[in-house]
């Protein structure tokens, strides 16, 4: 097993990535805060040693950032309560509100920072350090196709050759994330190179072979997307899981640090911004229905609120400073293996399916002791459930499993099964989302629209709208 450093140790020892929080760009006391954490002064012709510490820590932050609060809230995994996140919960999600998201956390941070990886160490013959770039770009671009649809790559990241580029439809997104995985277990099989990553990769310190498990297991997750477009895609979900990691030590996690400047983001708003998001009333509802030993694990109630960070309180494991995220969690490798099992109608979803819970359980510190006894009621598919009944049971235990860990997979499964069943919030506004349905998509960023506009109006018309109720080409 692995042993790493604390992460302000060993980026001191990389010594040049800032991890300092500017809370001067705060422009008004009600909006959200500025977490994406970008170093302004990362330069272009730094060494791929330099560069890919930085990509893997904003890569982590895009998880739980402002993008993940956003698709935590719309997928009621969390409920905005005051200030900026309230407005989250009401569906006024506009061309402001992810802008920084899109240009910093994304498309000039940590997509920028994988081209850089990709070109520099294909030119100096370094595969693992390409390898490790495509897939977090792959992972990136996920996050990127999960809220907006079409969006560029093909033509993006190319620096002063394509200013304002083209989006690509959203299939084709699909694919390219699928190339870029493929290519990068090509560049794990490669021979190691001298210099290559150990330290300055602060997921796997290096390890190719692990690599390329997580690659099979993202493999996995991006097929199980288009299960609404491509029936096929189970059996070949499987045939990536039955390569990628076996046990939760293996999964691809990254150590945030417990301190004010290198917090996981979910603590840090937090701190910053307590009680302004709360537990998601349809997350609630599932958990306490069924008495889940979960519960004190990722809320406590304190003076009628439900608080998913309070200060001193260690049982929030998902909102401690120092709580890890997961690129892929076992669980959900486990909850895909079991979905995909059960729309081939295999005999043994139901064994997957358990375990499954189980290890979510496990990564939360409850004890078979504690679990048993939720399992004995809930952790069962019956053979004489339909496969509809069955696949809610999943969906259901995967989305409480990823509270906090990946919010934008939970967003993406309720837009592709339905499930679980969301109630629109009573006070949701109807100026972005006509239709009053769960939000299909989000406005591109208002910085697409001024400065890209021919290629922005083009992805508009291509999908049909530009209103949250729009259905991107996954969910149709």
């Amino acid at each position: 097993m692995r042993t790493k450093a604390p992460i302000n140790i060993r980026i001191k020892q990389l010594g040049r990535i800032t991890l300092a929080f500017s809370l001067a760009m705060i422009t008004a006391a009600g909006c959200d805060f500025g977490d994406l954490n970008i170093d302004p002064t990362r330069q272009s012709d730094a060494n791929v040693h330099e560069i890919l510490p930085a990509a893997i820590v904003q890569t982590a932050r895009n998880v739980m950032s402002i993008g993940g609060r956003v698709a935590g809230t719309l997928v009621q995994q969390f409920e905005g309560t005051e200030a900026q996140p309230l407005s989250y919960n009401n569906y006024l999600v506009d061309e402001q509100t992810l802008s920084d998201f899109w240009e910093t956390g994304l498309y000039a941070g940590a997509m920028k920072d994988c081209r850089i990886i990709i070109d520099k160490s294909t030119a100096e013959d370094q595969p693992y350090y390409a390898g490790i770039a495509r897939v977090l770009m792959a992972f990136n671009l996920g996050i990127a196709t999960s809220f907006w649809g079409d969006v560029p790559y093909s033509e993006a990241l190319l620096g002063t050759e394509s200013l304002k580029s083209a989006y690509d439809p959203q299939e084709q997104v699909y694919q390219s994330i699928l190339a870029l995985l493929d290519d990068a277990i090509l560049d794990f099989q490669q021979p190691a190179a001298l210099g290559g990553p150990a330290g300055d990769d602060l997921i796997y310190n290096g390890d190719a072979m692990r690599w390329i498990k997580t690659c099979h297991a993202l493999k996995a997750r991006y097929l199980m997307h288009q299960s609404k477009r491509n029936a096929g895609v189970a059996e070949q979900a499987l045939a990536e899981i039955a390569q990628a990691f076996s046990s939760a030590s293996e999964q691809p996690d990254f150590h945030f640090a417990d301190s004010d400047n290198e917090s996981n983001p979910l603590a840090l708003f937090g701190q910053e911004r307590p009680q302004q998001i709360e537990i998601g009333v349809a997350l609630k509802a599932l958990m306490v229905s069924s008495s889940d030993p979960r519960r004190s694990r990722y809320w406590v109630e304190v003076q009628g609120k439900d608080e998913v960070y309070l200060a001193g309180n260690t049982d929030l494991i998902r909102a401690q400073r120092s709580s890890t995220i997961p690129l892929i969690s076992y669980s959900e490798l486990l909850f895909l293996q079991a979905e995909a099992l059960v729309r081939t109608g295999a005999s043994n979803a139901a064994q997957v399916f358990t375990k499954a819970i189980i290890a979510s359980m496990e990564a939360c510190g409850i004890t078979s002791t504690q679990y048993n006894p939720y399992l004995a009621f809930n952790g069962g598919l019956a053979s004489s459930l339909t496969l509809e009944e069955k696949l809610k049971k999943v969906i259901e235990q995967k989305f409480i499993s990823l509270y906090g860990q990946n919010p934008h997979e939970a967003w993406i499964d309720q837009r592709r099964t339905g499930y679980p069943a969301l109630q629109v919030p009573s006070n949701a506004n109807a100026s972005l989302n006509p239709s009053l349905v769960i939000p299909k998509r989000v406005p591109y960023p208002i910085s697409e629209r001024t400065t890209n506009n021919t290629n922005y109006q083009d992805a508009i018309n291509r999908q049909g709208g530009h209103l949250m109720d729009v259905s991107p080409w996954l969910f149709q």
